[in-house]
């Protein structure tokens, strides 16, 4: 299993917390071949025991921002999947 962070737009929901779109950074875990297993439900915040790791996980945090966005959508089955934005974007 792998895992790296990427970048989230949750859809705004009247009967939710957020009342307009919000865009956030999570860690999202892959399966063996890499389709999405499950991401981390607390937005990401860089951290290490030392200031190198500290530094080293915000330089990987921030590469986040050069990979497709994530939108947050419910699935046929009522259960939370993540998509690509762009391919939502293609559908319209």
């Amino acid at each position: 299993m792998t895992w790296n962070y990427r970048v989230l737009m949750i859809p705004a929901k009247e009967d939710v917390l957020f009342s307009e779109d919000v865009y956030v950074i999570r860690e999202v875990f892959y399966d063996s071949d890499d389709k999405i297993e499950f991401w981390s439900e607390e937005d990401a915040t860089a951290m290490g025991d030392t200031f190198e790791e500290l530094c080293e996980d915000y330089d990987n945090m921030t590469e986040a921002f050069n990979k497709p966005i994530l939108m947050l959508v419910m699935n046929e089955d009522g259960q939370d999947e993540l998509i690509e934005l762009e391919d939502e974007e293609d559908e319209e």
